[in-house]
């Protein structure tokens, strides 16, 4: 018997950074972020980071950070539009 099934909506994304090298220039992923949201009760968000490369993320803090605020401004950007939707039908 199948119970409990739950609709989310989850987000998620990178800070990447170029690194040159000599010739050679990369991306190279310094922090990953995600985001899920429950859609059956949109104020309940859950948001994390993690360090991909720790090296690179502290010579990158700004940047980081930066992206960190942006992708936070998303989710919650997201998450206000569920909620505006959800009023509408009740």
């Amino acid at each position: 018997m199948l119970k409990n099934m739950k609709k989310n909506i989850t987000l998620t994304a990178s800070s990447i950074v170029t690194i040159t090298t000599g010739d050679t220039t990369k991306d190279v992923v310094a922090e990953s972020y995600s985001a899920t949201i429950n859609s059956d009760n949109p104020n309940d968000i859950n948001i994390s980071s993690w360090q991909e490369n720790k090296a690179v993320y502290k010579a990158n803090r700004t940047q980081c950070r930066q992206d960190s605020a942006e992708f936070e401004d998303a989710a919650y950007a997201i998450q206000d539009e569920l909620i505006a939707e959800a009023a509408k039908t009740e």
